[in-house]
């Protein structure tokens, strides 16, 4: 579905959230004007952080969608998959 489609649109937007409030947090640490460019390492950091927030945010996400999807196990439904994995 279009409904869990639309939820794994998330993931970009989290990312873009995450970067642009660590990059403002950064700078307000470095006592800089909030809008100033980081350095290349400083970007590669805010980055990677950005990511990886976004990424455990939305991988479990990721995971049911494709139990749902595989024809060779059969679920009751979102809970039934959720249930069935954690276990």
């Amino acid at each position: 579905g279009f409904v869990p489609g639309l939820f794994g649109t998330s993931h970009g937007a989290l990312q873009f959230m995450a970067y642009e409030d660590l990059k403002e947090r950064y700078n307000k640490y470095r006592n800089r004007v909030s809008d100033t460019k980081l350095n290349t390492l400083e970007y590669i950091m805010m980055a990677a952080a950005s990511k990886i927030f976004a990424v455990s945010a939305t991988y479990p996400y990721q995971v049911v969608r494709a139990r749902l999807q595989d024809q060779h196990n059969t679920y009751s439904g979102v809970f039934d998959v959720i249930r069935r994995t954690w276990r």
